[in-house]
């Protein structure tokens, strides 16, 4: 039988001579054209099952998760993936999780939670027909990895799965679907369109994952979340984790959930306490030099360097390229081929530094990353977490190092309020960071100016500069 056609066949059909240009986005499906928002770019290939790198591997009776009784399969799966010891994330989640109950859990960036919902769900896989778990992400790159995750460590049970998200081949997933599936990774758009053509039932599940639920609420899925729960019909285990939870967060987890487990890591301190954290007063001006300075003092050996939008990450990677620096640019405005070759370039050490906006600071698991550098202040101070998130992950040690200009007071206190710490302020000896005003020392650190207001007929409104 073949697949229905999407409706932006359907729409080319009825109109030959309009094409979807870059501008304009076909709608998903019948579902009333949800579309993912976590991404604009065309989406990256789905997960291929991969062996794990028999490298890692460690003897099974080295491997500390066969305290929890898992099925040998599994067990052994995890121990060739070299998982040794549970992190603590895992520790915590995993006795709740295996007798079935639904959990909340909240731990800092790249702690393992991906396997700390996955070994659970796996060990208690039923053999009925059709899709038994399904993971929601917010990006479609989460989804491909959660995937590939997921077939790791569910190879050796013969648990098939795949990634669903927007922008991929409908034809793809619908064919992949029919072949059978057991675990689905997917963003909440897609999903819905699935739905809504009854090519994905959410019925008598064996369990639901909200995965990073935060970021999915700060891009805008609230009513998507809450459908797509609504939609999971009968028992089955929910868990919801992410790096940090809101009020919002917890409202839908006690409208969904039935006496979830809650666990909380260091709930107050969301930043990795193995990151050297601290921020460097700058002019604006001045901190290209400062850039340099700071490439030339540490050396780092693998480096993100974040700003805030698209045509800032193109300029400064092209300045830092001019330099002599080997650096790339990543964002959603690229061609997806040539940011999969970005990526892979920076993982096998090609360059050293990649300069990226907020995308990848979700999402993408990249290992052994000794630097974050806030080129520009994350405006949400929820994206500072996960940018630092990028270093120190699984307990390794990291740097980061935030450029503040007069301008960003305001974001840098709304930071040090979440994650309820002062980012302490550094300064290089024999380099001008600010030029003072008139009447200042040099060198003192500037206080930042206080935000302008602009009376209107609405009332008073605060100034903003263009980005």
């Amino acid at each position: 039988m073949t697949p229905p056609p999407s409706s932006s066949h359907r729409r080319s059909s009825r109109r030959p001579g309009r094409r979807a240009g870059p501008g304009r986005r076909p709608h998903g499906g019948r579902h009333g054209g949800h579309r993912d928002r976590g991404d604009a770019d065309s989406a990256p290939p789905p997960p291929e099952p991969e062996a794990p790198d028999e490298s890692l591997a460690i003897p099974l009776e080295e491997c500390a998760f066969a305290e929890y009784g898992l099925k040998p399969d599994l067990l052994a799966a995890i121990a060739a993936c070299g998982y040794r010891t549970p992190s603590e994330i895992q520790a915590k989640t995993l006795p709740y999780a295996l007798e079935g109950r639904d959990v909340i859990g909240q731990a800092k960036t790249g702690t393992g939670k991906t396997a700390a919902f996955l070994v659970p769900l796996l060990q208690n896989l039923s053999d009925r027909p059709g899709p038994r778990v399904v993971v929601v992400v917010p990006t479609r790159e989460l989804s491909v990895q959660v995937a590939r995750e997921a077939q790791r460590l569910g190879r050796l049970l013969g648990v098939r799965a795949t990634a669903i998200y927007g922008g991929d081949s409908m034809k793809r997933q619908l064919t992949e679907l029919k072949q059978g599936l057991q675990v689905i990774a997917a963003t909440p758009g897609r999903l819905l369109d699935h739905v809504g053509r009854h090519t994905i039932s959410l019925r008598d599940l064996d369990g639901v994952v909200l995965d990073e639920a935060d970021r999915m609420f700060d891009l805008g899925f609230r009513d998507d979340m809450a459908k797509i729960l609504g939609a999971a019909q009968g028992r089955r285990q929910t868990m919801l984790f992410s790096a940090t939870l809101s009020d919002e967060v917890l409202g839908l987890a006690k409208k969904y959930m039935s006496d979830p487990a809650q666990v909380f890591l260091a709930p107050d301190v969301l930043t990795v306490e193995s990151v050297h954290q601290t921020c460097f007063p700058i002019d604006k001006e001045r901190k290209l030099l400062l850039l340099l300075e700071l490439l030339r003092r540490e050396k780092p050996e693998r480096s993100i360097i974040f700003t805030r939008t698209k045509i800032g990450a193109d300029k400064l990677a092209e300045k830092l390229q001019k330099a002599g620096i080997g650096a790339n640019e990543i964002h959603s405005g690229l061609p997806q081929k040539k940011r999969e070759r970005i990526l892979r370039g920076f993982r096998d050490g090609e360059f050293p530094y990649l300069v990226a906006t907020d995308v990848a600071a979700r999402g993408l698991d990249i290992e052994d990353v000794t630097h974050v550098i806030n080129w520009d202040v994350p405006e949400n101070a929820e994206d500072y977490v996960h940018r630092v998130g990028r270093t120190a992950r699984m307990g390794k040690q990291g740097r980061a190092a935030t450029f503040v200009t007069p301008e960003d007071g305001e974001f840098i206190t709304a930071i040090e309020k979440l994650i309820n710490k002062e980012v302490p302020i550094e300064r290089f000896e024999d380099f001008v960071h600010n030029v003072a005003p008139e009447g200042a020392t040099p060198g003192e650190p500037q206080k930042p100016k206080p935000p302008s207001y602009t009376r209107t007929m609405q009332g008073f409104v605060r100034t903003r500069r263009r980005r």
